[in-house]
């Protein structure tokens, strides 16, 4: 199933601002988009294909340690 223009926004938003963490310097700055990126994935991660998300982003994620919330949740 296709993503709406909502969950492209949402991936698309996700995935810039990890992409742009890491080259962050200011630690302040940093810290808020750390604390936005992890929002913005509590609230829609679980509703993401993982498969539709890039090198980059996907290892900051996992760095972050927030890769796990991404696509639905794992059944044990």
């Amino acid at each position: 199933m296709p993503e709406t223009q909502e969950q492209w926004n949402n991936r698309q938003a996700i995935e810039l601002l990890a992409q742009h963490i890491q080259f962050e310097r200011d630690m302040a700055s940093k810290a808020e988009q750390i604390e936005m990126l992890r929002g913005l994935v509590l609230r829609h991660g679980r509703t993401m294909d993982p498969d539709t998300f890039g090198f980059e982003a996907r290892n900051e994620l996992i760095r972050l340690g927030l890769w796990e919330r991404i696509g639905p949740e794992a059944a044990e």
